[in-house]
């Protein structure tokens, strides 16, 4: 399982592989949404629209988050066989 993670100053948010070309993002065990890459979800947490009010309300505030997905932590889960 892949998932990318940035911790913000109003919890941990969190992009997991779910199957393929499939992804949701989560914050503090909350599912914001799923989408069909990591970077439209990046990207919604980018542009502040999560449709989670304790992110969203930072739109121009906010001035040191990840713009895009590479400035996320990537996490590579090994799998049993």
């Amino acid at each position: 399982m892949i998932m990318y993670i940035y911790n913000s100053d109003v919890g941990r948010f969190e992009i997991r592989k779910i199957g393929h070309k499939r992804y949701e993002l989560w914050i503090n065990e909350e599912m914001l949404g799923s989408y069909d890459s990591a970077e439209r979800a990046a990207q919604d947490v980018a542009n502040f629209n999560t449709d989670y009010v304790e992110w969203d309300r930072f739109k121009n505030e906010c001035e040191n988050f990840p713009t895009n997905l590479g400035q996320w932590a990537e996490i590579k889960e090994e799998r049993p066989e």
